[in-house]
């Protein structure tokens, strides 16, 4: 005789793991980027705006007269953390995708953030080797350099995103660095200066710019930046035109095949080949796609550009005149060099001769000239 097995009830709490195990946990909601923060503080207070702690890490922000008949209100409560059920009356949820974010991103896109900075000296100022570090000499010796006093100029950095909408688009940061007169002294891709060490406010620059001499920057900022652009659509043209004509090889040979494929059936299969219509019918219809698609590849590869000046930079920039002798036996020249002392780079020396910068010096006829004067 066979005993059944005796089935126990399922109690509540094996219902309820058997239920937790069924669903998934939930995601853990992902985390603001540690730079989004530090960019709302820095935009809001270079926009006039005052910030104050408030509970549970918010900020109460009064707001600048710009953004108050903006966004129409006097002040505004920014919350960060992304956990909170609740926000209080009136508060705003600040996420780079959220309503808020939104807001403070169209309104910082508006006009360029500006800012003040001091590039500050390198100890030493100058390479031990003075001129021999960016001018070469041949049958001559250079004598020990001699650094003079730092003094600062003012320069200006100008921040801009140049973008590309036609073929493959891309975005690329640049940074142009010009100088009094509007001398164009370096353009980096970058978002910030290289080998810089900046401390806020200006250094030994006590008069602000006059809105004539502001003006006079901008219009230097205009012509360098599209400079800088007609350097990179010249770039990017050499290399999506080979793309492009890859694109429209290749459809030419498979609507060249199509042609002719349709061409030989119309000859088999017509009762009068000689007959224009018949004979040409299908094959003038692919034409005039053909035709269409390839007006359509050099629609899209057809390149599109837009540069957005998106911050300035005013510097006290540290620099030095450098002085150092070049000897050939009885022939003995002074050069003379302005040093980069933020940077510790001297600029290259004029030739004796013609006055322009000198990649290499040599001894000529009893003096020193440069390489293209010898």
């Amino acid at each position: 005789m066979t005993v059944a097995p005796v089935l126990k009830p399922r109690g509540r709490a094996t219902r309820a793991r058997s239920a937790a195990a069924a669903v998934p946990a939930a995601a853990a909601p992902p985390a603001l980027p540690p730079e989004w923060r530090a960019f709302v503080g820095r935009w809001l207070e270079a926009s006039g705006c005052s910030i104050r702690d408030a509970a549970r890490g918010d900020w109460e922000v009064e707001l600048s007269e710009l953004l108050r008949r903006r966004w129409r209100r006097q002040r505004v409560r920014l919350v960060f953390d992304p956990l909170r059920a609740t926000l209080p009356r009136g508060a705003w949820f600040t996420a780079p995708g959220s309503g808020a974010g939104r807001r403070i991103l169209e309104a910082a896109l508006e006009s360029p953030m500006v800012t003040r900075r001091t590039a500050l000296a390198q100890v030493p100022g100058a390479p031990d080797d003075g001129l021999a570090s960016v001018c070469k000499v041949r049958g001559l010796t250079l004598g020990p350099p001699r650094l003079g006093p730092v003094s600062y100029e003012r320069r200006m950095a100008f921040h801009a995103v140049v973008t590309r909408w036609g073929g493959l688009p891309l975005q690329e940061s640049w940074v142009v660095l010009m100088g009094e007169g509007g001398r164009l002294i370096e353009s980096e891709q970058s978002l910030v200066l290289s080998d810089v060490r900046p401390r806020e406010g200006l250094y030994q620059i006590n008069h602000d710019l006059t809105g004539g001499e502001r003006e006079s920057w901008m219009t230097w900022a205009r012509g360098a930046l599209e400079g800088l652009l007609g350097d990179r659509e010249r770039e990017w043209e050499r290399s999506i035109t080979r793309l492009r004509d890859d694109e429209l090889d290749r459809l030419g040979a498979f609507f060249s095949a199509r042609i002719e494929e349709e061409e030989e059936r119309l000859r088999r299969r017509a009762s009068q080949p000689e007959d224009p219509e018949l004979a040409n019918g299908d094959a003038t219809s692919l034409k005039l796609e053909w035709e269409r698609r390839a007006a359509e590849v050099h629609q899209r590869w057809a390149i599109r550009t837009e540069i957005r000046l998106w911050g300035l930079e005013e510097w006290s920039w540290a620099g030095a005149d450098l002085e150092q002798e070049v000897r050939a036996g009885a022939v003995h020249v002074r050069l003379a060099s302005r040093v980069d002392v933020a940077r510790g780079r001297p600029a290259l020396p004029a030739c004796p001769s013609c006055g322009v910068p000198a990649e290499m010096l040599v001894r000529s006829r009893g003096t020193v000239v440069c390489a293209r004067c010898a």
